[in-house]
């Protein structure tokens, strides 16, 4: 069933110091990478990265500080939209990216807690804790226009055709969910709820399979993981849990052929019974945090959860390429912004 909006949004559209930057690196024709460093929570150290991976002398900060906000989570890019997520500061930033990277317009929510946003031409969703459902965007007009009610704390989502999923990883308790939860972004109403290993997370959809990265906690604190890999074409799930470990991230990653996921030392690749070739990481990282990949390179954020922190950029094989000193805790990419 269709939802009423849960909560009245407002859209701001001023901007205190406003930063232009003139990516002159961009005229040569290299890839632009951006990266986001989440920064310390409740510190406002949130920022925004540029770099080319080929050129050691092209980081540049874009925005910080209290400039950028509170914890920085997520990048979302459509077209040369470049989309910027801070999670304690209730709002998203948009940026234009051409030979200058412009600021378009912010859209403020009331303690919505924000995390990932995906985008079908005009219109965003948005996935929020503190709401405990998915916010539908007119992003043209910076306003919120319907809600999706969730059983739960929606996180990361993908968008195949008319089919939206959500993967579900902690009930509005905050205790562990395990489902992946698939709507149809015409009704607004749920198609299929699949279960999935505790704490599911990211996702990387790979033809008709989507692959679903778990993390959850025992009762002393200690970390489980696990993969599930959902066949949406027969509506069958496969799950694997890991042994007891505190080395597996949370970040999917595809590389060619290849799907990985993250450790705290590079890239694991994920076997065929969804356990992980844990003697064969590439990477030869220390305290990975996040993990991404372009045709060409592996990208991880390292830190020590004080600025500053370094971003290294190696081949798809592991061979470094390149490091740059970004701030607090490089935890996401947008990668080759047009």
């Amino acid at each position: 069933m269709k939802q009423s909006i849960l909560i009245l949004l407002s859209s701001m559209f001023h901007w205190t110091g406003c930063v232009i930057y003139e990516e002159e690196h961009d005229t040569t024709g290299e890839a632009t990478t951006f990266v986001l460093c989440e920064g310390n929570f409740g510190s406002s150290n949130a920022a925004l990265w540029s770099f080319s991976p080929d050129d050691a002398t092209t980081a540049t900060q874009i925005l910080g500080g209290t400039s950028l906000g509170d914890v920085g989570q997520s990048l979302t890019v459509y077209g040369n939209q470049l989309y910027v997520i801070v999670n304690n500061s209730h709002k998203i930033e948009i940026f234009t990216v051409d030979d200058e990277i412009s600021h378009e317009g912010t859209i403020s929510f009331n303690s919505a807690s924000p995390r990932y946003l995906v985008i079908d031409g005009t219109t965003g969703y948005v996935s929020c804790w503190n709401l405990n459902a998915i916010l539908i965007l007119d992003l043209p007009n910076l306003a919120v226009i319907d809600t999706i009610s969730v059983s739960g704390m929606p996180e990361f989502m993908i968008l195949d055709g008319t089919s939206l999923y959500a993967s579900i990883p902690s009930n509005s308790d905050w205790s562990s969910a395990s489902s992946v939860v698939e709507f149809s972004t015409s009704s607004k109403e749920i198609i299929q709820i699949y279960e999935t290993v505790s704490g599911p997370s990211d996702m990387e959809l790979i033809g008709s399979h989507l692959f679903v990265a778990s993390t959850y906690y025992g009762a002393n604190g200690s970390t489980y993981t696990g993969l599930s890999k959902i066949d949406l074409s027969a509506g069958t799930v496969t799950t694997n849990t890991d042994i007891l470990n505190s080395i597996v991230k949370g970040d999917l990653v595809r590389a060619g052929e290849t799907l990985y996921r993250a450790t705290s030392t590079g890239l694991a690749p994920v076997n065929v019974d969804l356990s992980l070739d844990l003697d064969n990481i590439v990477g030869e990282q220390t305290n990975v945090y996040s993990a991404a990949a372009d045709g060409e390179y592996l990208y991880f954020g390292t830190t020590d959860y004080v600025a500053p922190d370094t971003v290294y950029v190696t081949t798809h094989s592991g061979e470094a390429v390149n490091q740059f000193i970004v701030g607090a805790m490089p935890g996401d990419f947008a990668i080759g912004v047009e």
